[in-house]
């Protein structure tokens, strides 16, 4: 194989690798999960940066308010959205802390409600 033809490929193949994104195991949500229980039993939360070391960037990030269920006032949330497979999961962090269990990916698609 000549140099251009060898260096083309080494080109290609760098290129084809730039846009694919590792995908999310389980047991990567598992251990999130084992984490946050772990500290939220220590009165402690996991970070944003803590999640994105272990899940990775996330595909999504958006700025919303969240309704307390037990008072009528709203606060303002982070959310972060991890998309795979035709799927999405969000987390919600308050204060720059993770503050729900990280739901797995679906194995298959919930089915659409039926309208009446």
């Amino acid at each position: 194989m000549s140099r251009k033809n060898l260096f083309l490929l080494i080109i290609a193949s760098l290129f084809g690798s730039i846009g694919c994104k590792p995908e999310i195991s389980e047991s990567n949500i598992n251990a999130v999960n084992q984490r946050f229980d772990k500290l939220v039993a220590a009165k402690k939360y996991l970070s944003p940066k803590e999640v994105e070391s272990i899940l990775g960037q996330p595909d999504r990030v958006e700025n919303a308010t969240l309704e307390l269920e037990t008072q009528k006032k709203q606060v303002p949330v982070t959310r972060y959205y991890y998309d795979q497979d035709g799927q999405t999961t969000e987390l919600h962090f308050f204060d720059n802390k993770l503050i729900n269990r990280v739901p797995a990916f679906s194995k298959t698609p919930e089915p659409e409600p039926q309208k009446p």
